[in-house]
């Protein structure tokens, strides 16, 4: 019988232009100013993007491809230019897994775990309720409220699909409960909201979304300026919280809706409400705990203790005896893994790219060969952030579009050799830049859980997305010339 699962034949041509154009490059002629190390390392790299661009492997099977090739191109290539002796694959292993012990890699591990604790407990539904009552039910007000929701759990929940996977349901139960047609402007709008505000709501906090992660761990390394929780916060909440507010008026003024106020709207939430029955021992121990972690994360530049090391100790109470919600047993199966492994794979290629040299000889070739090293500090930024996000359109994870731009923007300002650049804000800008997610599904997993529900259509969030994009670049650039400007950050 043959496998339903096998690859289709599109898919396995994409797999072949993928082997033929690394191995290609891989062992072209050695390339001017570039390392073997390098140049190979720059071959895994058009592989990891081919694939994740095509879709042709999943994203797990595609990490486990970059870390294999890795290790292979990396010790087989010599140790330092073009000629000499030979690395070695036992010494290529450390790099090629550099990255599962990146700072990076571990907020984003926890964090996945601290998503799974709060799910297996329910709190977030608790949370998602209570704030609707508290807002109404008119129509613009659920809107409000699953805005407000979704900034509340940023807090709680460090993973953007995993807020999404929580958001989603919580939406499609309202419709339900409220007898609304899924296909109504109401239901449709109110799906393609949980789309875009999980990518907006990712920006202001450290915690909130991997890129941010991963973007602090190159910060830390390469820049040798670590960004704290509190400091990410100053710098990027009030532009999260302005983007959301600018979506909320979007989303409401752009669309008609059915009703002004949902039917049977107060008896429902307040039913449902009732049915979750008084806090449980586990939603009570967690909301302490999460309560501890984020007063800790905030008050970082106090204690010295940094946040990945925080999250950690959180992810320990919250499986331990006694103090914790639920066993490891109880939620391995809640964690994504895939993510767990992709981003590891992706830092360790973005910190391979940049020991390699490889990094700054792209970033020389692209953006150098474009003339933004010359350019004033202002024109620099717009045209790299409007080539982050034509670029951004050609992946469909925030987490590969992450590992391909942030240490190819980190190579070039370290190319400019230029002390008085702000390195670490232009960084954080490129950073913001990947959550541009707001025109297609695909280009996103929080955007395709919801788009999975079949209750809106690409046109659909491509009508509220189109101007969500105008407007917050319009507040991107705002935020350049006055506060980001005024505290420092650039």
């Amino acid at each position: 019988m043959a496998d339903k699962k096998a690859p289709a034949p599109g898919k396995i041509l994409w797999i072949v232009i993928g082997l033929v154009v690394m191995l290609g490059l891989a062992f072209a002629p050695p390339i001017e100013g570039l390392s073997t190390a390098g140049q190979r390392v720059l071959a895994v790299l058009l592989f990891a993007v081919i694939m994740w661009v095509s879709e042709a492997v999943s994203y797990p099977v595609s990490a486990i491809a970059i870390i294999g090739f890795l290790i292979v191109f990396l010790g087989f290539a010599p140790v330092k230019g073009t000629e000499g002796a030979l690395l070695g694959t036992g010494k290529a292993i450390p790099m090629a897994l550099s990255g599962f012990i990146n700072t990076g890699w571990v907020l984003v591990a926890a964090g996945l775990f601290m998503a799974a604790c709060i799910l297996h407990t329910g709190l977030e539904k608790r949370i998602a309720l209570t704030i609707i009552k508290m807002v109404g039910t008119k129509t613009n007000n659920i809107f409000a409220g699953m805005i407000l929701v979704t900034l509340v759990l940023t807090f709680l929940i460090p993973s953007i699909t995993a807020r999404s996977a929580t958001l989603t349901p919580i939406a499609m139960g309202l419709i339900a409960a409220f007898k609304v047609d899924k296909k109504s402007q109401f239901a449709r709008q109110l799906l393609v909201c949980i789309a875009i505000i999980t990518s907006i709501s990712g920006i202001g906090v450290l915690t909130g979304g991997a890129p941010n992660a991963v973007a602090s761990g190159f910060i830390a390394k390469s820049l040798n300026s670590p960004v704290s929780w509190g400091q990410w916060l100053l710098w990027s909440e009030p532009y999260c919280l302005v983007m959301s507010l600018a979506f909320y008026f979007i989303v409401t003024r752009m669309n008609k809706f059915e009703f002004d106020e949902v039917p049977g709207g107060k008896e429902t939430v307040h039913n449902a409400l009732a049915e979750l029955g008084t806090m449980s021992p586990k939603e009570k121990k967690i909301s302490v705990i999460f309560a501890f972690t984020i007063l800790a994360w905030a008050t970082e530049s106090f204690h010295h203790v940094d946040a990945n090391t925080v999250a950690i100790f959180s992810v320990l109470l919250m499986l331990a005896p006694y103090s914790g919600v639920a066993t490891f047993k109880d939620v391995v199966n809640k964690v994504d893994w895939g993510t767990i492994l992709l981003f590891g794979a992706g830092i360790s290629l973005g910190e391979t790219l940049l020991s390699s040299g490889a990094a700054i000889w792209l970033a020389k070739s692209s953006l150098g060969a474009l003339g933004v090293g010359s350019m004033s500090l202002y024109m620099m930024i717009a045209v790299i952030t409007v080539g982050i996000l034509i670029l951004r359109v050609a992946f469909a994870s925030i987490t590969s579009a992450t590992a391909a731009v942030v240490p190819t923007i980190v190579g070039f300002l370290l190319s400019l050799n230029n002390p008085s650049l702000p390195m670490v804000g232009m960084t954080m800008l490129s950073t913001y830049c990947v959550y541009f997610a707001f025109l297609l599904p695909v280009n996103s997993p929080q955007a395709m859980i919801p788009y999975a529900t079949d209750t809106f259509e690409t046109k659909d969030m491509i009508k509220v997305g189109i101007p969500m994009t105008i407007v917050g670049l319009v507040l991107y650039f705002l935020f350049v010339f006055t506060y980001w400007t005024w505290t420092g950050m650039i």
